[in-house]
């Protein structure tokens, strides 16, 4: 009985032994794996702070075990890099967007490019091969690009700002969300900028008007367009499209007559009239207007009740009717705070407003209307009083 009591005791502690020598070896290699895997990452860290050594390290921040994120700065640009927590290899911020959402992340972003910028610039920027650098803030992703290959070439830094809010189901890691949202809702004037006024007399036109609005529209810039009243009896839809996509609209008379050849109670008359026509289409008022050959004297200005808008631009596209001479003559003489004077009759016109809309834009200028020139330069603009241009104190 005894043997036997002692071969189950000695049987017992082998099973033990040996037990405790595979847990020992499965701890020992899982210790060696972890030690290998921290060593992978910290020597990646390591290596991409000296491939920086001239720039500022101002982030090192592990994101839930799923990448350590590092940002170098250096004269105000970004630079960031993504070190994978599992095997210390160096991805791209895409690697971390869950695959399914990755078409409906890149739409996203596209969406807001073209929300933020003018056309010629988005079109580049949403391409998928174009540089960019991802930077990870608490609440929102930054995204800044090269502008290297924007032409005409742009001296801002090109950026798009997205609240984590609105692309949190793309996200393979975890994000804070603010308690308020910041989405991008499209262009907004910056008063610190450039910025001049388009004005197009002689319309509506129909198809060169439109088109207009749409370059306008596409270049994240707005106008202001003198209608004549007779022409807005059968105008109405073209009249509608220059409202809706923000432009605003002035008299040119009834009938584009010289005001100082007519009788006061004459020119009251059509004024009246055109003011009725547009309100008829519209439902607005007419607050502006533009005397035909800008032609006005002490007693017009006193008999109508309106803001006079003239200008200290002119580009006689109606005389040249050349393209070349009209972007020209603008790039070559535009100031700030300018009114610059156009007629949306002309293909020469159409063309021209095609091209210096993304010089301008490229040469911090911002085409916007009356209105808004007014509003950025903080001027009150009165009744019976003549401007020629808007500029700021």
């Amino acid at each position: 009985m005894k043997e036997v009591n002692v071969k189950l005791i000695s049987m017992v502690l082998v099973l033990v032994s040996v037990s405790i020598f595979i847990l020992f070896k499965t701890d020992k290699n899982a210790l060696v794996v972890a030690l290998n895997k921290k060593n992978n990452i910290s020597v990646k860290i390591e290596e991409l702070i000296n491939q920086n050594l001239d720039k500022e390290l101002i982030r090192n921040e592990n994101f839930n075990d799923k990448f350590v994120y590092l940002e170098f700065q250096k004269d105000g640009m970004c630079s960031s890099h993504f070190v994978d927590a599992k095997t210390g290899e160096e991805k791209y911020f895409l690697d971390y967007i869950k695959e399914e959402k990755r078409e409906h992340f890149q739409t996203k972003i596209k969406d807001l490019l073209y929300l933020k910028y003018p056309n010629f610039i988005a079109d580049i920027l949403s391409l998928e091969d174009s540089q960019k650098t991802y930077q990870i803030l608490q609440n929102e992703l930054y995204i800044f690009y090269d502008n290297s290959t924007i032409s005409p070439k742009v001296n801002e830094k090109l950026y798009l700002r997205v609240d984590y809010q609105e692309i949190q189901d793309c996200l393979d890691f975890p994000v804070s969300l603010g308690e308020s949202t910041s989405f991008q809702d499209g262009y907004t004037y910056d008063k610190n900028k450039k910025s001049i006024a388009f004005t197009f007399d002689d319309g509506p036109n129909g198809e060169k008007t439109n088109k207009i609005v749409n370059l306008l529209e596409q270049n994240k810039a707005h106008a202001t367009f003198f209608m004549v009243g007779n022409k807005m009896e059968y105008g109405k839809e073209t009249i509608l499209n220059v409202l809706n996509k923000g432009n605003e609209i002035g008299s040119h008379s009834y009938n584009h007559k010289n005001m100082k050849r007519m009788k006061i109670e004459d020119i009251i008359s059509d004024e009246e009239k055109t003011k009725e026509t547009f309100y008829n289409i519209t439902g607005r008022e007419l607050i502006y207007t533009r005397p035909p050959y800008g032609n006005i004297n002490q007693k017009i200005k006193e008999s109508l009740n309106t803001i006079f808008i003239n200008w200290n631009l002119d580009t006689e596209d109606w005389l040249h009717r050349d393209k070349n001479y009209i972007v020209n003559y603008v790039m070559d003489n535009v100031n700030d705070g300018d009114i610059i004077l156009m007629h949306d009759l002309y293909d020469s016109t159409v063309e021209a407003v095609e091209e210096l809309l993304p010089k301008l834009y490229a040469e911090g200028y911002q085409v916007m209307s009356i209105s808004e020139l007014a509003k950025i330069k903080g001027k009150s603009l009165d009744a019976h009083s003549v401007y020629r241009s808007i500029k700021a104190d």
